[in-house]
């Protein structure tokens, strides 16, 4: 007779079906509030399961796994709590970024691009990444960046962005790459 059958649980299934119950109700007292008890009860259920034969006292080892993780728990609510604050406080510092509208738009008009586009267009000006490297990123030809890049820009002045800052559509390392 192993010592676990000693104490009236032949398997893990007969003492989690016996400890389950008083479990759950110690951790709702404990934590307050019913289905996170049964959360933090299954999990230290399961934990013992593992640990089943390296156990000698399965039921006090459960209750400590179980309270140890509902205090883990505490902790982390707490800190949720203190960062959620601190962002609160922050918030209410509210700077207006005058830019933001045209981020929004810049993002839209982006996202509607091609998935090639997109990459080009992000590599090239977001990453600034020459002609050969943006190749070397999308496994094709410098000329193939190329035409993608005057691809999407003419997509995006299409879209309505003004993209006709100097240079933009050239980049000054597209007319030295070539």
């Amino acid at each position: 007779m192993t010592r676990h059958e000693q104490r009236g649980w032949a398997t893990p299934e007969a003492f989690c079906a016996d400890v389950r119950g008083p479990l759950v109700g110690t951790l709702e007292l404990y934590v307050g509030q019913r289905t996170t008890a049964e959360e933090l009860a299954q999990e230290a259920l399961v934990r013992a399961w593992q640990r089943w034969d390296q156990l000698e006292h399965p039921r006090a080892w459960t209750y400590r796994c179980a309270f140890n993780l509902a205090r883990s728990g505490f902790r982390r609510r707490q800190a949720e709590r203190r960062a959620n604050a601190r962002v609160q406080a922050m918030s209410s510092r509210v700077v207006v970024d005058p830019d933001a509208a045209d981020a929004v738009a810049v993002r839209r008009a982006v996202s509607s691009l091609s998935e090639r586009q997109r990459q080009v267009v992000l590599a090239r000006f977001y990453a600034q990444l020459t002609v050969a490297e943006t190749a070397d990123v999308m496994s094709c030809a410098e000329g193939t960046v190329k035409s993608l890049t005057s691809q999407a820009i003419g997509a995006l002045r299409r879209s309505g962005l003004a993209v006709d800052e100097p240079g933009l559509d050239q980049p000054s390392e597209v007319a030295t790459d070539a």
